[in-house]
């Protein structure tokens, strides 16, 4: 060791390369170590991205079906609003909230007009209670005759009198 130590006192120009040089490696050892570490931090945040990445997609993949499916429900709900609109009686049921509305409207402008309403509504409100519970059903059954006599000459005979009496 001692004859080392010598040789370098001798030519300092080696010592000094020497020195450069253990510091070059302790540098590049240093810059090794930290260039592993800094590929595994990023091998970590590519990673990181990646499943942020994929958690996105999917994300984005679910709202995307579930916004066609709205929009196919939405499609179809429309479609179905149509056709109920088009079913017979709807017409008439518009028609009945126009004239209802109309109603109201004529009660709160012609002062005449409101007591004879209320009373006819009355009666036909009574009417069809009694259509509903079935007693006026049941006595239209009973009371009414089946067959009826012709008002007029042209119309066709329900019954024929002469048969009866012939018989």
């Amino acid at each position: 060791m001692m004859e080392v130590v010598e040789f370098f006192r001798g030519h300092p120009f080696l010592l000094g390369l020497a020195v450069g040089l253990i510091a070059v490696l302790f540098v590049w050892v240093r810059g090794l170590l930290r260039c592993r570490s800094l590929n595994r931090e990023m091998a970590r945040l590519k990673e990181s991205l990646y499943t942020k990445m994929q958690i996105d997609a999917k994300g984005h993949m679910t709202r995307e079906s579930e916004l066609e499916q709205l929009r196919k429900t939405n499609e179809n709900l429309r479609i179905t609003v149509r056709s109920l609109q088009n079913k017979p009686g709807r017409a008439e049921i518009r028609q009945l909230h126009v004239y209802d509305k109309a109603i109201h409207s004529m009660l709160a402008k012609a002062p005449g007009f409101a007591p004879t309403w209320e009373m006819v509504l009355k009666e036909a409100e009574d009417e069809i209670a009694q259509t509903e519970t079935g007693i006026a059903a049941f006595m239209r059954k009973v009371f009414v005759p089946r067959k009826q006599i012709p008002a007029g000459e042209d119309e066709q005979k329900l019954i024929d009198y002469e048969d009866e009496k012939n018989e």
